[in-house]
């Protein structure tokens, strides 16, 4: 991998962007002041105009080594989802899997080009309406009411609740599987799906799963992956801080145990439902795990908060990460024969064909 796997720079002493923005920069980004001086954009151009320059892509897996890691990750996602069940009994449906077949349906209905007003109406068509919960199910009641687009479906007619919460994270990593080795790519389409019901926190951790997914087809580990995901969210946002703190504690070989402590202590506040905290037990089950999958979920589990989230999230990057025969045989088992999931005329699919239809899009999407 060609991009910087160093931990960024300004977590090495001295922050070379650590001031305020001024009311000006405000105004013209349309974005927020955070807690701690930190200011977060939310206009495209302003988020892109923050980030470090992007390499070239890293080149992908050859195909039949691609197709295995995606798979690697449909089960893992699902395996994560059901990590406090008995995989020996029928597993029912999760909403990580349920977001991730939705996102399937509308790449391959509209490709990596789809407008607001398309995934809007695919919400609307094919989304129970007491299915989603928080900020969707905020930012679908507002699509009944005729508002779609960034600052329109997630907002108005009213504030949806939840909007920095984790909510956009079992949508977005679908879209590192089509952009393996393309993080900024994989970040810009998560950020686009986000904008529906998401901002600020909400938003970045959306993009930070798609990038942290992308990176894990190329990475070496999952430390070099997390650190790789880094460069493809805002700099001076609060999320981009608490994972660098992460990221940090684990190379200066703190334990698993007294980080996540931290992470409690320090994000509580924002409750168990937000991305940021979520965000960052998932970078600590992937960095702790150590590259086995059962170690890396389990540690998610462990450390609480949002469980219907971040196990499937840590199990999906860590299925990337290892491939199909990483994962145990009994969960393997559990999801080959079917999948249950509440999209409709989806019913119960097999992670094998769920797998083969993002491989179609990701050669597709490397050609576009």
């Amino acid at each position: 991998m060609r991009r910087d796997r160093a931990v960024p720079d300004r977590h090495r002493g001295e922050d070379p962007d650590s001031r305020a923005a001024t009311p000006d920069e405000r105004s013209e980004a349309g974005g927020r002041y955070a807690p701690g001086g930190r200011y977060e954009p939310a206009d495209d151009a302003a988020i892109d105009a923050g980030l470090p320059p992007d390499g070239p892509p890293d080149r992908p897996p050859p195909d039949d080594v691609l197709l295995d890691r995606i798979q690697g990750g449909w089960l893992g996602r699902y395996a994560g989802a059901h990590m406090l069940a008995d995989p020996a009994e029928p597993l029912d449906r999760s909403d990580a899997v349920d977001r991730a077949v939705l996102t399937l349906r509308m790449l391959e209905t509209y490709g990596p080009g789809f407008t607001h007003e398309q995934m809007a109406s695919l919400w609307l068509l094919t989304l129970p309406f007491l299915r989603p919960g928080g900020a969707e199910r905020a930012a679908y009641r507002n699509l009944v009411e005729g508002a779609t687009g960034p600052g329109g479906a997630g907002t108005l007619p009213r504030p949806a609740s939840h909007q920095e919460g984790d909510g956009a994270l079992p949508r977005a990593d679908l879209y590192g599987y089509i952009a393996p080795g393309d993080p900024r790519r994989a970040a810009r389409l998560a950020r686009k799906d986000a904008q529906l019901s998401h901002a600020a926190s909400g938003l970045y951790g959306a993009m930070w799963v798609a990038a942290l997914s992308s990176a894990a087809f190329t990475a070496h580990d999952a430390t070099e992956a997390v650190a790789v995901s880094l460069r493809h969210i805002p700099p001076r946002s609060r999320l981009f801080d608490a994972l660098c703190e992460v990221l940090v504690a684990h190379a200066r070989g703190r334990t698993w145990r007294s980080v996540v402590d931290d992470i409690h202590r320090e994000h509580a506040h924002y409750g168990p439902q937000h991305a940021v905290g979520n965000a960052c037990l998932i970078a600590a089950g992937l960095l702790w795990g150590e590259g086995d999958w059962v170690q890396s979920v389990s540690l998610t589990v462990q450390g609480g908060w949002d469980t219907s989230v971040g196990p499937a999230a840590t199990g999906s990057v860590a299925g990337v990460l290892v491939g199909t025969e990483g994962i145990p045989v009994e969960w393997r088992h559990a999801a080959v024969d079917r999948v249950r999931t509440s999209v409709p005329d989806a019913g119960e699919c097999r992670i094998a064909d769920l797998a083969g239809r993002t491989y179609a899009l990701a050669r597709t999407n490397a050609l576009s």
